[in-house]
């Protein structure tokens, strides 16, 4: 069954064959277009750079064909057209047969996994049946094992137009039963051309994948990330007002200018592509490879129309052999845009061949140890993409934010949400205020937590709780994941978070007969300031006083810590709230202003306080305004 018309989802069709074997005059004997747009390619009578056609099948889809060149020395050019098509047309002419470059990119076409094709046996009216029925030989054991090895063959003559008709039926079949991309991490496209129209401006050329583009659309531009704004968007030279996936487009954009912007670069919108300089890979090499890479040699690294000088890094134990596979991390000599799944090609430097390529696995990697069985085990599963155990791996080892979260599993917001949410229903993962972690880590750490107030408390028994960012340097966490983890131990009762210091729940400080007369002294001075008493720091160099017994006199709730340097006696604290309790009683909810005005006070000791009781889940923030919520934290 298959779609009707107006369903029909846009495909690409790219031809791959050897110089001379008539690719550009078979499209245009299928499309009327002629596809070579340079002045030196029609001169030449070969593809130089990419050209482009297109054409509707008779069951109605629409078509673009990219025509690559077949000469050795422009490979790189064909490499940037082949990375996004869905089908090939392997154009073979019957009066030569398989060639040199015919092979190479068969082998190209074997690397990126292009398992659907057409084989046309171009220039047919030149030889005799005989003839091409040894070279159709030939041709099938060429394919043998290959990705096209059960690709029809059809013999056509574009001068002669026999065969054409046959040609186009067989594309419409092929192309009825391929299954459309899917949808999914953004749009982006790999830009294979820049040039400039007068009156427009920049436009970039390329295949659109991951989801639709749309006039007024802001993607960014990578590599760098800049901003761009989608100002126009034509197909088959046809305005419109958006593009789905898999089909070649034309975008004028908005923000930049063709000295900015080159072809590997990549248009996106943000996370449908990752910058990076390190990916780590499966590499398989070929069997007509020369050798197997040695450590830290360099080749030419080819992702969609990019090409980079990349170093090989082993994360197997062993070198890979010609015909053999393994794991392997890419060291780029520039940024790269790229994600995970993307396909990839590598080319010997010198003499220029084709010796390898595979699919990238992780495109934001890290430093890996060689022959580790887990790395190599993680990155057979970061491989495979399911989302549940990306999702597992990344939070296995440490705390991470959302964003980390998403930037180590490469997957789309909707995805990850839905996996986070899986394991943490099932157990598996935990979540703090703005970080995530597996359930083992959270509690790890929170361990570590407790052994290092335990460790501080035996070493000065005297002394008040740490600083979050003490305890940071302890752990080698950020600050903020330190709060977070005392926070949710405070909740289970475990600490005790007293203004800025942290100490478990049941420590206290012994104060001595002096110390208890500055205490007297320091709370007396702050009660002094009545509506605007001084800050804390004035109040404790008034009265002698020190950190240490500030820190003491919050944790047996004398004093209370409102926000850094704002604190209030017990007394006064009591006072204030009594009186924003009442206001209300009389509304149900109540401004800053409102507050300062009935304490007499200022806005600063007005927004502390009711900061102080949002964090107690006393009163809660409603835009300018708060709500009451209850008396069970007012204690402080």
């Amino acid at each position: 069954m298959t779609e009707s018309a107006d369903t029909l989802a846009p495909m690409t069709v790219g031809t791959a064959g050897h110089v001379d074997h008539g690719k550009s005059t078979l499209v245009e004997a299928l499309t009327s277009i002629f596809p070579d747009r340079l002045a030196e390619e029609r001169e030449r009578g070969l593809t130089i750079d990419l050209g482009f056609a297109w054409f509707t099948l008779p069951g109605g889809r629409e078509v673009s064909v990219v025509d690559v060149p077949g000469h050795e020395r422009f490979v790189s050019n064909m490499l940037a057209g082949v990375g996004g098509i869905d089908a090939v047309l392997l154009v073979i002419a019957a009066d030569e047969g398989v060639m040199p470059q015919t092979r190479e990119h068969l082998d190209i076409i074997n690397l990126l996994e292009i398992d659907s094709g057409v084989v046309a046996l171009t220039k047919s009216d030149l030889v005799d049946d005989e003839w091409a029925e040894l070279v159709e030989e030939d041709v099938r054991e060429a394919l043998a094992g290959s990705a096209l090895a059960a690709a029809p063959i059809v013999h056509v003559s574009a001068q002669a137009r026999t065969g054409l008709d046959e040609l186009v039926e067989t594309l419409d079949r092929l192309l009825a039963h391929r299954r459309p991309r899917p949808d999914g991490g953004g749009a982006r496209i790999p830009i294979d051309r820049v040039f400039t129209m007068p009156g427009f401006g920049t436009v970039i050329t390329g295949t659109l994948s991951g989801g639709p583009l749309y006039v007024g659309d802001q993607p960014n531009l990578y590599p760098g990330g800049d901003s761009v704004r989608v100002r126009g968007l034509q197909s088959h030279q046809t305005t419109i007002d958006f593009a789905q996936p898999g089909r070649r487009v034309a975008v004028n954009l908005g923000g930049t200018s063709p000295s900015q912007t080159r072809r590997g670069d990549v248009l996106a919108v943000a996370g449908a592509v990752f910058e990076t300089r390190r990916i780590d890979a499966r590499l398989r090499m070929l069997p007509s490879a020369p050798r197997a890479l040695k450590p830290g040699e360099d080749v030419a690294l080819h992702i969609g129309a990019a090409s980079r000088l990349a170093r090989l890094r082993l994360l197997e134990t062993d070198p890979i052999p010609p015909g053999g596979s393994g794991w392997v991390q890419w060291r780029l000599d520039a940024p790269i845009a790229a994600r995970r799944g993307d396909r990839y090609v590598i080319r010997r430097l010198s003499p220029a061949a084709t010796i390898g390529g595979g699919r990238v696995a992780r495109a934001l990697a890290r430093h890996a140890p060689r022959g580790d069985s887990a790395t190599l085990a993680t990155l057979s599963r970061a491989a495979a993409g399911d989302p549940l155990a990306l999702v597992r791996d990344a939070l296995a080892e440490e705390l991470v934010t959302p964003d980390d979260l998403a930037r180590r599993t490469e997957l789309d917001r909707e995805t990850l949400e839905r996996a986070v949410g899986e394991l943490t229903a099932a157990g598996e993962a935990g979540a703090l205020r703005s970080y995530l972690g597996s359930n083992q880590v959270i509690d790890r750490l929170t361990s570590a937590l407790l052994a290092a107030l335990r460790e501080h408390h035996e070493s000065d028994p005297g002394a008040a709780g740490l600083r979050s960012s003490d305890l940071a340097r302890t752990l080698d966490l950020p600050a903020n994941a330190v709060a977070e983890l005392a926070a949710a131990a405070a909740g289970d009762g475990s600490v005790r978070i007293d203004g800025p210091r942290i100490a478990l729940a049941g420590h206290r400080v012994e104060l001595s007969e002096a110390e208890k007369q500055t205490a007297l002294r320091l709370l007396a001075r702050l009660d002094q300031g009545g509506s605007a008493p001084p800050s804390l720091t004035e109040a404790l160099t008034a009265s002698g006083g020190t950190a240490r017994l500030a820190a003491a006199l919050a944790q047996d709730g004398r004093l209370v810590v409102l926000a850094p340097d704002i604190a209030l006696s017990r007394g006064t604290y009591n006072a204030w709230l009594h009186d924003v309790r009442g206001l209300f009683e009389t509304a149900p909810a109540v401004t800053v202003r409102e507050v300062r005005d009935a304490l007499g006070t200022s806005r600063k000791y007005a927004l502390a306080l009711l900061e102080y009781l949002d964090s107690r889940a006393v009163t809660r923030r409603v835009g300018d305004a708060r709500l009451w919520l209850g008396d069970g934290a007012e204690r402080g």
